[in-house]
């Protein structure tokens, strides 16, 4: 989209950790595409107070983009005014606000659900844990659900070390350290972001427990200052924060240059998952196995839009049908033309999500001979049409 005048706005992130220089990055990544922005640029709920907020109307700031947690004061102000705004990451009063106001956040049970597929894919674990954040947050109640969940849907165990379960035990040294001699070993454990992990491994160091020997550790966010310094060096999921600023910026800009489109934005929800996940020294050597999903896997990964099939993975691999897909029900717990499926409609929900090709075209790059076979597995699916889709993600 681009922008012929030069608009104001004020972006608040919180930059101690790589999540708010990664969504800054995806604010310049919409800026690089002509998008002419004057940016008021804050880091710390210090700088980021009610006054400033209201300073920065006056001064004429058609927009914000917000991320920074517990800036109460300027969260009021926010609340109370009808400047359009974008939440990132942020809860509390601002929620209540409903005009010229839209949130974006990382998906926290996409993320806790894919972290249980990595751990279940190395095919060497007999049991899982969860250890959630020190304090009781939203974001690690909800990816410590979405983890256990999915681990039980295939019958696996999850032992939780959390607020629901332990409260203000969460921070002690000694429960800790308990709980890690319990687990069933070898075990791998999520943890609720890399500060914790980190806390995790330490904790291990000093009881004596191997890692990734006996327990693995996966953190999440991939911050790079504390996964090259932990000993071993932390495996963790990095969310999309690049995507979420861009979004973020794209819904803003939207609201700037659409009348209707910001009458649309009436507290409108979101979500951006998974970038990748990086495997460092914390995480266990993969099962012989678990290495062959991991190459069945990124076959597919590379191939599932050209229409290949089961029969192509398996001459791929070199081995027979029947052991791909016995090999996949054991860890992955679905089927090899179930896994096809699932990256072919991912790449479609993508498609639908950042282009504006037309469902015809999307179609016959992902596979699918007839635009009405997709249209009819994507609506079964996902429970909407996929023009619906398109329409509800950014409108």
């Amino acid at each position: 989209m681009k922008v012929n005048s030069t608009h104001r706005i004020t972006v608040a992130l919180r930059m101690a950790g790589i999540a708010g220089q990664d969504k800054l990055n995806g604010i310049f990544e919409h800026l690089s595409e002509g998008n002419r922005w004057q940016l008021s640029i804050f880091r710390s709920i210090h700088e980021f107070t009610g006054e400033t907020v209201k300073r920065e109307i006056e001064r004429g700031t058609e927009g914000f983009i917000v991320g920074i947690p517990g800036a109460d004061s300027a969260l009021s102000a926010l609340a109370a005014s009808e400047t359009p705004t974008v939440i990132m990451n942020v809860s509390g009063i601002i929620e209540k606000r409903t005009k010229n106001i839209a949130f974006v956040r990382s998906d926290s049970e996409a993320i806790g659900r894919a972290a249980a597929r990595e751990l279940l894919k190395q095919g060497v674990y007999r049991c899982f844990g969860y250890a959630g954040y020190r304090i009781n947050e939203d974001w690690s109640r909800d990816r410590g659900r979405a983890f256990r969940d999915e681990l039980e849907k295939v019958g696996r165990e999850c032992r939780m070390f959390d607020f629901a379960h332990f409260a203000d035990k969460i921070e002690n040294l000694a429960t800790t350290t308990e709980w890690l001699n319990s687990l069933p070993k070898p075990c791998g454990i999520l943890a609720s972001c890399d500060d914790r992990a980190f806390e995790i491994v330490n904790a291990c160091r000093q009881a004596g427990i191997k890692v990734p020997g006996e327990i693995a550790v996966l953190g999440i966010n991939n911050d790079p200052i504390l996964c090259e310094n932990s000993d071993p060096r932390l495996s963790s999921v990095q969310p999309d924060f690049i995507q979420e600023g861009r979004l973020a910026a794209t819904i803003l800009g939207r609201m700037l240059s659409s009348e209707s489109y910001r009458r649309r934005q009436r507290g409108n929800v979101y979500s951006i998952g998974v970038r990748q996940i990086i495997h460092r020294d914390s995480t266990r050597p993969i099962s012989e196995a678990g290495l062959l999903i991991q190459k069945a896997l990124a076959y597919i990964q590379k191939n599932a839009t050209k229409g290949i099939g089961v029969q192509d993975v398996a001459r791929h691999l070199k081995i027979s049908y029947s052991l791909l897909n016995l090999r996949f029900q054991e860890l992955q717990r679905e089927s090899v033309y179930e896994t096809i499926l699932n990256v072919r409609l991912e790449t479609v929900r993508a498609m639908l999500k950042s282009s504006q090709e037309s469902i015809d075209a999307i179609a016959e790059k992902c596979g699918w001979s007839t635009p009405a076979s997709l249209k009819k597995i994507f609506k079964q699916r996902f429970g909407t049409s996929m023009r619906d889709y398109r329409s509800s993600f950014i409108g």
